[in-house]
């Protein structure tokens, strides 16, 4: 059932880029923060990736994410002065478009080295090959200011049914490549990619409602939170077992529903949570609390 009220939200995929998170050197935070911050904002993360940098793995992977049509993609990771950052080539080889200077991320990256060689003591601000292949575009595609590194972000729109790029705005699914480093993917995603997201996702939000029980058998509940399920398609609801400060393991219901209407979210939300306070309390169940997050 909730499966079937996810379809009328925006969907978005995610795909974290770089050998280093599937050799187990660096942990994959940024796609986990990401699922957070865009669930609040009312959009569905119905796939998160991880690939490895190789150019056959990268565009395999984009041609199967396009094909499912999400309206918007984010990558992290590839964007660096390396030979093995390859997402802007491989993303230009997916789309059958050349890879070229953008001059408008060419000056970002410029000013960025500039700006570093006057903090520190005789460093080069010159841009060499490796700074400029930071610069370098698929044909279409528009840079997102990073105003805590080297690399732009880069953002493009397709048109799904002709797989061709398109103005900003025209198309339906939107690809935004990002840095992997934690400091300069959340800094863009929090200011220079606001408008994009305004745009793919809209103005929405997300609830959920965490019901603490006294007790804990998630047998003895399944019955009746299914049978409220069926009644609320648009609400998730769930049992699992969490640690509280307060309270300790604790078995608790979670409530959880995103849309682009908050206070219909907030209203349906409170349908179903007073529909479980009388199933639960049918069953014998105290609730200790109750804690948004």
């Amino acid at each position: 059932m909730y499966m079937i009220a996810q379809q009328t939200l925006p969907h978005v995929e995610l795909l974290a880029i770089g050998n280093e998170l599937l050799v187990g050197q660096v942990q994959d935070t940024n796609s986990h923060w990401l699922v957070r911050n865009l669930t609040t904002i009312g959009a569905v993360v119905r796939r998160v990736q991880l690939i490895r940098d190789e150019y056959d793995e990268i565009e395999f992977t984009f041609k199967a994410v396009f094909a499912r049509s999400p309206r918007l993609v984010i990558t992290t990771g590839g964007l660096g002065p390396t030979d093995d950052d390859l997402t802007a080539r491989a993303l230009a080889q997916t789309l059958g478009v050349s890879l070229e200077v953008n001059e408008v991320a060419l000056e970002m990256v410029r000013q960025r080295y500039a700006y570093l060689a006057t903090l520190r003591p005789n460093y080069s601000a010159e841009l060499n090959e490796p700074r400029r292949k930071m610069a370098y575009f698929p044909v279409g595609a528009r840079p997102l200011t990073n105003v805590d590194g080297a690399a732009p972000a880069i953002e493009l729109d397709i048109d799904s049914a002709t797989g061709k790029i398109v103005p900003c705005g025209a198309g339906n699914l939107t690809i935004v490549c990002l840095p992997g480093v934690p400091k300069e993917m959340k800094e863009i995603f929090s200011n220079s990619m606001q408008a994009v997201l305004a745009r793919t996702i809209g103005a929405g939000g997300y609830i959920e409602r965490n019901i603490i029980l006294e007790r804990g058998d998630e047998s003895r509940i399944a019955q009746m939170l299914q049978e409220v399920q069926a009644l609320h398609a648009g609400v998730y609801i769930k049992s699992r077992g969490q640690i509280f400060p307060d309270h300790g393991q604790r078995l608790t219901v979670v409530l959880s529903s995103g849309g682009q209407n908050l206070e219909t979210v907030r209203t349906t939300v409170a349908v179903c949570e007073d529909e479980l306070r009388r199933g639960l309390a049918d069953l014998g169940y105290g609730i200790l609390g109750i804690i948004d997050s």
